[in-house]
C-alpha cells in the first residue's frame, strides 16, 4: 500500500491499496489492523467516488480497514468483469472481509458469499437473487417515461437527464447535491445490465455461512420495498428502511444512520463468528464463479 497523500480528516487520508487488478482506493484508522475489513462494491453508472463523499472515511474512523475498487463498467464489461475486480480486491485486504454492495453491486456481493473469506454481506437497495427482470417490468408498466431515461444510463457521464433525480433521491436530497451526483452518472455497460436481468447464481447467505443484512431507502423508486424483502428472505433474514431514503442512500443526508446500521452489523459478526469450513463446503463446490 501507498499512501495518497489526500488527508480526510486529522489520522486518516485516502491511500491505495495494491491489488492484480491494479491500485483501490482504500480507507484505514486507529486500530484498523483488527478483522475483519469491508469491502464496498458500488452499483451501476457509478464508480468507488460513490463511497468517498465521507461514506468509507466514516467506516474506517470507527476503525476498519476500508477498499472500494471501481469496477469495470465500460462498453462490453460484464458481471463476471466485476466479480475478478472485487476477488483481486479482496485477496489484497487479507483475511475475513465484510462485503457492502449497492443495488448492482449487491448482486456482486451475493455472487461473493460462497467465497472463503466472506463473513458477512450487507446488501443496500440490492438487485435480489431472481435478477433485475420483476423490477424493470414492474417499472416500465408503472412509469414507461421513468424506465426509459433509466435505459440511457450506459451514455457517457454527464448525460443523465435532470428528470431522474426524482428517481434516485429521496425528498431530503437537496437539488443542488442531486445535480452534482447526477453529472458523474453514466457510462454503464448494457451487456452488463442485460445480464442482471436473469436469475443469478445465488446461494443463501444462511446455507454458506455468510450471513445478510439488507436495508433499503423505503422512497427507492428501483428497487422496491417487495423486492427488498424477497432479497432478504431468500438470504433468512428481514429487511430494514431507511425512512425518506432513496435508492442511492449512501450519498443521501441520512447516510450517516446507514453507516452506523453497518457498523452494527459488523459487530454482530464480530460476536458469532462464521460458521466451520466443513458446513459449506459443499455449497462452495457447487457455486459457479
Amino acid at each position: 500500500m501507498s499512501p495518497d497523500a489526500v488527508a480526510l480528516r486529522p489520522g486518516l487520508a485516502t491511500r491505495r491499496l495494491s491489488t492484480r487488478s491494479g491500485p483501490v482506493p482504500y480507507w484505514a484508522g486507529a486500530g484498523a489492523d483488527a478483522a475483519p475489513a469491508v469491502l464496498l462494491l458500488h452499483g451501476a453508472a457509478c464508480g468507488a467516488w460513490v463511497w468517498a463523499e465521507g461514506f468509507a472515511a466514516a467506516l474506517a474512523a470507527a476503525g476498519l480497514r476500508v477498499a472500494a475498487p471501481d469496477l469495470p463498467n465500460g462498453q462490453g464489461a460484464t458481471l463476471a468483469d466485476r466479480l475478478r475486480v472485487a476477488r483481486d480486491a479482496m485477496a489484497a485486504l487479507g483475511g475475513p472481509v465484510v462485503l457492502v454492495g449497492h443495488s448492482l453491486g449487491a448482486l456482486l456481493a451475493q455472487r461473493l458469499a460462497p467465497e472463503p473469506q466472506a463473513v458477512a454481506q450487507v446488501l443496500l437497495a440490492p438487485v435480489p437473487p431472481e435478477g433485475l427482470l420483476p423490477c424493470n417490468l414492474r417499472l416500465l408498466a408503472a412509469d414507461p417515461a421513468l424506465w426509459r431515461l433509466l435505459a440511457r444510463l450506459d451514455a457517457p457521464p454527464g448525460e443523465a437527464p435532470p428528470e431522474l433525480a426524482g428517481a434516485l433521491f429521496g425528498p431530503l436530497m437537496p437539488p443542488e447535491s442531486a445535480r452534482r451526483v447526477l453529472a458523474r452518472l453514466g457510462g454503464e455497460s448494457r451487456a452488463a445490465l442485460i445480464e442482471a436481468q436473469a436469475p443469478q447464481p445465488v446461494p443463501p447467505g444462511w446455507a454458506v455461512g455468510c450471513p445478510a443484512f439488507v436495508l433499503s431507502g423505503d422512497a427507492d423508486r428501483l428497487i422496491p420495498p417487495d423486492a427488498a424483502w424477497r432479497c432478504a428472505l431468500w438470504h433468512g433474514t428481514v429487511p430494514g428502511f431507511l425512512p425518506g431514503a432513496g435508492h442511492l442512500l449512501m450519498l443521501e443526508p441520512g447516510w450517516p444512520a446507514l453507516a452506523a446500521r453497518i457498523l452494527q452489523a459488523v459487530a454482530a459478526v464480530r460476536a458469532a463468528p462464521r460458521r466451520r469450513a466443513e458446513e459449506t463446503d459443499a455449497w462452495r463446490s457447487t457455486s459457479p464463479r
